[in-house]
């Protein structure tokens, strides 16, 4: 009795086949993101003069510090003296239309933080929500990281407006803040 010689089983090429196109996807994406940033870069274009930087991109327009020297629209205090020399103001505008944006304004004061809070309540009127941190727990920062002691705020779908107080030893900060659809300024 002779035997046939048993055949040799064929390698299972399978795997390697997976891997094959595992690999070929990954090369493809970081291609065509390659492509996606080459154009994006080549269509970015930065115009900086002085305190405004403007960046032009696919995408929209980012405007930063542009010259207006009260961006938010919120009203100051009497006498208080602003921190910067003019306001800051970051401003989106889409290439379909929505224009967005932040802006702020530092001052100081040497008036009592009551006295500039009081102010601020009939300025403002009701439908600005007033909170107080009297017990820790108010979350707004004021500028430099400071948690402010009093904030005025007023949201709608346009956006927010928010005056933060903040108790200093020779009297008060005020932090102005409007965030939102740029027609609300």
């Amino acid at each position: 009795m002779s035997s046939a010689p048993t055949p040799k089983p064929r390698p299972n090429n399978a795997i390697w086949w997976i891997l094959g196109i595992i690999g070929g996807a990954i090369a493809l994406l970081i291609a065509a993101g390659l492509i996606f940033a080459g154009y994006f870069i080549r269509h970015v274009s930065v115009n900086d003069s002085g305190k405004k930087v403007e960046i032009e991109t696919p995408a929209g327009t980012l405007r930063v510090n542009n010259d207006e020297t009260r961006p938010t629209g919120l009203p100051v205090y009497p006498g208080a003296t602003p921190d910067k020399s003019e306001g800051t103001r970051v401003e989106f505008s889409a290439q379909n239309g929505a224009d967005v944006g932040v802006s702020t304004e530092d001052y100081t004061t040497s008036d009592d933080l009551d006295k500039v809070a009081a102010w601020y309540a009939e300025k403002l009127g009701p439908k600005y929500l007033r909170e107080s941190n009297t017990d820790g727990t108010l979350h707004a920062r004021g500028p430099h990281g400071s948690k402010a002691d009093v904030v005025f705020e007023s949201k709608s779908s346009e956006g927010a407006r928010i005056v933060a107080l903040t108790k200093q030893s020779s009297g008060a900060q005020i932090t102005l803040v409007r965030a939102g659809k740029k027609e609300i300024q």
